[in-house]
């Protein structure tokens, strides 16, 4: 299966991923959906800052490059690094579905 990750910008000026990474080598979190697959990473973007409208041009490059599931990381979807959430995740998670293609919410 090939994936697409998108994650905050501003949380990813201090998370380098890894447990993103780790959820995804372990299959945990989302990830244990997939157990049984193979996984191949099509890219990694941020949401291009508030209010990220960047994401879905960036999604439509991963799906022409064979991405069938993007994974909106979890520093989206819960205050990770720091508090508030994302006010945009549902909107940026709309918008990347409408391009036809499987959305999961959070990763580790």
């Amino acid at each position: 299966m090939k994936i697409g990750l998108v994650r905050c910008e501003t949380a990813m000026r201090s998370c380098p991923g890894t447990a993103c990474f780790a959820a995804i080598k372990n299959r945990t979190g989302s990830f244990s959906e997939f157990a049984g697959d193979d996984i191949d990473i099509i890219g990694m973007i941020s949401c291009g800052g508030c209010p990220g409208r960047d994401a879905p041009r960036q999604v439509k490059e991963m799906i022409r490059r064979g991405a069938e599931v993007i994974f909106i990381c979890t520093c989206l979807i819960k205050p990770i690094p720091h508090p508030p959430k994302c006010a945009y995740v549902d909107e940026i998670a709309d918008a990347i579905s409408a391009l036809g293609v499987r959305v999961v919410m959070g990763t580790h």
